[in-house]
């Protein structure tokens, strides 16, 4: 990014379906977590309730502050990360992944070729902005994709 303050991003982890990275912008440093897919029968099994597996379910896609980093608003947790920080992000998700393709294309030798369709080859999914409502027990979209 060319943007003077632009927010920068560091992954910390993966872990069920979820990966979870640190945000450095103009308020300062928090993390954020995203859910890549819907959760499997395994993490279906040992939720603990509907409420829960509701959450998880729709929240695939969506960047959020990570829990211990949410805002108090009108009485509740706020877990939404500014729009201009998803689209940030979403950015440099893309050049991270098209540095990785040109990282293992500049080594066949250690990689081999990677063929026009392999799965390596797609994008990241575009994430969208999202926070948590309380009364439907769900996560929605608060920032979609322009």
């Amino acid at each position: 990014m060319t943007r003077q303050n632009a927010p920068t991003f560091r992954w910390k982890l993966s872990y069920m379906g979820g990966v979870e990275y640190e945000v450095f912008d103009e308020t300062g440093h928090y993390r954020v977590e995203i859910r890549q897919h819907s959760p499997d029968a395994y993490e279906l099994s040992i939720a603990n309730g509907d409420d829960v597996r509701s959450a998880w379910k729709s929240a695939v896609g969506i960047l959020r502050r990570a829990s211990g980093f949410s805002k108090r608003v009108d009485g509740h947790h706020s877990f939404e990360v500014p729009p201009d920080v998803v689209d940030a992000f979403n950015e440099w998700r893309m050049e991270q992944h098209l540095a990785m393709i040109a990282n293992m294309e500049s080594q066949p030798e250690r990689y081999g070729v990677i063929a026009p369709d392999d799965e390596l080859r797609k994008p990241p999914h575009l994430a969208r902005g999202g926070d948590y409502n309380y009364e439907d027990h769900r996560w929605e979209v608060t920032h979609a994709l322009a």
